[in-house]
């Protein structure tokens, strides 16, 4: 052969033997695995202590708290409160003779346990005439763990141990001309003595009650 002819055929040669190697390699995207996602960590549901629940009970009403203020019976609308001019609290709804207490029977006591304690209807009360805001918070005597008070319409500024009211507020579903009124509750974390308080422009006060389990109401 001419050796020129062969020079000039090594070129293609290359070419050809470059082509036949790509065509036995497999592609890359399917010599390598496909890529999966890692499934996502998600965290427990955090779930409140069931209503009623049994895993803790109601401590007995201690017998040795301050014995608190006299109830007073200051409208026929609702029953005797605590406090002083212009806030009034727990109207009907301590014992009625001192020393000022909240109680539970055992058959309450099952049912009104929450993740917070144990809860009592209560009623806040405000002189209309007062047009401002009114701020309820109490402590456990001891320790100083909160209550924790709430109402119907209380304002967005409350939190769980501060309860916010306001006269003010055009929403507010019990009122007259004498007293504006504000159905709720109030929750202890267990039997003891506490505090509660009541702070607004001009004025506040402060008033100390037990709480606990009892054997009956008559106790």
């Amino acid at each position: 052969m001419n050796s020129r002819l062969f020079l000039s055929r090594i070129p293609i040669l290359i070419g050809l033997i470059f082509v036949l190697a790509a065509c036995n390699q497999a592609p890359l995207s399917s010599a390598l695995p496909t890529p999966t996602k890692a499934p996502l960590f998600r965290s427990p549901t955090m779930t409140a202590t069931p209503l009623g629940g049994t895993s803790t009970t109601l401590g007995e009403l201690p017998q040795d708290c301050p014995p608190g203020p006299f109830q007073q019976d200051i409208s026929s609308d609702f029953g005797p409160a605590v406090g002083a001019d212009p806030v009034w609290v727990g109207a009907g709804n301590f014992r009625k003779q001192p020393p000022l207490a909240l109680l539970w029977d055992q058959a309450d006591a099952s049912h009104d346990h929450d993740q917070y304690g144990w809860g009592h209807k209560f009623l806040y009360v405000v002189a209309t005439r007062y047009q401002g805001v009114v701020t309820i918070r109490g402590a456990n005597l001891s320790d100083h763990s909160p209550v924790y008070p709430d109402a119907q319409d209380a304002e967005l500024t409350s939190t769980p141990t501060s309860l916010v009211l306001d006269t003010r507020n055009p929403t507010i579903a019990n009122r007259n001309d004498q007293w504006t009124q504000f159905p709720g509750g109030l929750t202890v974390p267990k039997a003891g003595c506490y505090s509660l308080e009541a702070t607004w422009s001009g004025g506040s006060w402060r008033i100390t009650f037990a709480a606990g389990l009892v054997s009956s109401y008559g106790a």
